[in-house]
């Protein structure tokens, strides 16, 4: 038996008592797999693997995706198991050299549980902004709902006087019917955030963030604080998950509102730019003039459970879910920074 053989003998002693996956992989064959790995892609025995490509199994995204934890850098891949299922995971390469043979070695975690784990969360996310909105339609609905009635009562009262007039019941069922269009708008835009997205559609964002402001523009109208978005013309049509943008752009929105009430502004503002980097990425920037966040935290606003609002009114989870969909499923950056008068939030998005 050679060295390197008696090594890879040996090494199942090491290797096979490990949580992650092991793949040794000399000149792109697997030389050697863990235990570990044989189950997560449900072979019966590393006989069945050793002395294949490697690439049979890991599956390298259409886009380089690197993952950071405690300054170690991952790059995130999927595996293709037996059953030709697509499995999620994390790797860490390191070369290594035995009896002067270079390998690589790569350390794999399986990401499933946490993805699912990641999927329950965004969910009850949307859900939460879900309860959030129907309080807002409820008041939405009110006032149209309280003038189509004042509307109806009118007609009624010129009717029982015989004082009604052609010109005037067109007028008032016109009337109506704007304000019923209004309530229809409004269950439309709060029907299609609750679809599901099944597929990316092809959408300019000026109009996806637009949209995401209608369904909560009311509550800020009643606080007095303007919303100006700047749309440019010039911006092309891009890709996308539209619900996804738009959890995120009310996030942030609905953030900023608090910011603002919390610090008393009195000319309270919230500013969104579009704009484009030729044919790399869009970006949408949302600035208010909230006062800003203390520069010993805003490093820490997207990370999980951490909040500047008090317990009862925060949970933490907002911005870091806003981190999570912009980088898992728009495939985008987002990140934040101190203006003059408050905070920046900037999301790119890469097409």
């Amino acid at each position: 038996m050679s060295d390197n053989n008696k090594f890879f003998t040996d090494i199942h002693e090491i290797t096979d008592n490990t949580i992650e996956g092991i793949l040794i992989i000399e000149d792109g064959f697997i030389k050697h797999v863990n235990r570990s790995l044989i189950d997560i892609l449900c072979y019966e025995d590393e006989k069945e693997l050793i002395g294949n490509l490697a690439i049979g199994i890991l599956i390298p995204t259409s886009k380089e995706k690197f993952i950071e934890y405690n300054s170690k850098i991952f790059q995130e891949i999927s595996l293709l198991n037996k059953n030709a299922d697509v499995i999620p995971a994390i790797i860490k390469i390191k070369d290594i050299n035995i009896n002067n043979v270079s390998y690589k070695m790569v350390s794999i975690l399986d990401l499933t549980e946490i993805k699912k784990n990641e999927k329950i969360v965004l969910e009850q996310s949307k859900l939460a902004a879900m309860g959030e909105m129907v309080s807002i339609i409820a008041h939405q609905w009110r006032q149209p709902l309280s003038a189509v009635g004042s509307i109806i009562t009118t007609l009624k009262l010129k009717y029982n006087l015989k004082r009604i007039d052609l010109n005037t019941y067109d007028e008032k069922l016109t009337q109506i019917n704007n304000y019923v269009q209004y309530m229809s708008n409004t269950i439309d835009h709060f029907r299609d955030f609750l679809i599901k997205d099944s597929k990316k559609d092809l959408v300019k964002i000026e109009e996806v963030v637009n949209n995401s402001y209608s369904l909560i523009k009311n509550s800020f109208d009643i606080l007095g604080i303007k919303v100006n978005i700047n749309s440019k013309e010039s911006l092309n049509k891009i890709y996308l998950h539209k619900n996804d943008l738009t959890q995120v752009i009310l996030n942030i929105l609905n953030n900023a509102k608090d910011a603002l009430v919390l610090n008393n502004i009195s000319n309270p503002q919230i500013t969104i730019n579009f704009s484009q980097k030729e044919s790399s990425f869009q970006i949408i920037e949302i600035e208010d003039n909230a006062g800003g966040i203390n520069l010993n935290i805003i490093d820490k606003i997207f990370n999980p459970y951490f909040s500047t609002k008090e317990k009862k009114n925060g949970t933490g989870l907002g911005l870091y879910i806003c981190k999570m969909i912009v980088e898992k499923y728009l495939n985008g950056e987002i990140s934040v920074k101190n203006k003059k008068n408050g905070t920046s939030f900037i999301i790119k998005l890469f097409i």
